[in-house]
């Protein structure tokens, strides 16, 4: 996949050498809805879960502890890399350009921080907005997703 996203800094996708630790899980479309009904049904254990999510239409986001994300089938693990703390990536991909350029250009048209870049379907998410995915958040998601 290509990923000029308007400006004139061509690059592609390609497999991440250095796979850092997950700090996030996002799901697409039916494995999106698969990661709510699992944050929905850890809210009902004895506490909230220790996650910040954000939501759109197609797309999931969870961030919080690897070791607390939930996991469904065809989810991925992204995360920030060190020299471009401000651009969460997919743990497994990775640009094939400078991260910190890539996040600077990224920066000049989009001032929201943190930005997930995001392969497929090409999109930039905002998760600046992330709230505590407690369940009056869950219900709002589920209300949203429903109309």
């Amino acid at each position: 996949m290509h990923g000029s996203m308007s400006w004139s800094m061509p690059w592609r996708w390609r497999a991440e050498t250095g796979v850092p630790a997950a700090m996030g899980v996002v799901g697409h479309g039916e494995v999106a809805r698969a990661l709510h009904a699992k944050a929905v049904a850890a809210t009902h254990a004895d506490a909230a879960p220790p996650w910040q999510i954000t939501a759109h239409q197609d797309l999931l986001v969870l961030t919080g502890k690897a070791d607390t994300l939930p996991w469904v089938d065809g989810a991925r693990y992204i995360a920030p890399r060190p020299e471009a703390p401000t651009l969460w990536l997919p743990t497994l991909a990775r640009p094939d350009i400078a991260l910190d350029l890539l996040a600077a250009a990224i920066a000049r048209r989009h001032p929201q921080r943190p930005m997930l870049l995001w392969p497929q379907p090409a999109q930039l998410v905002p998760l600046h907005r992330a709230l505590p995915a407690d369940a009056a958040v869950l219900a709002r998601i589920t209300a949203h997703w429903a109309s």
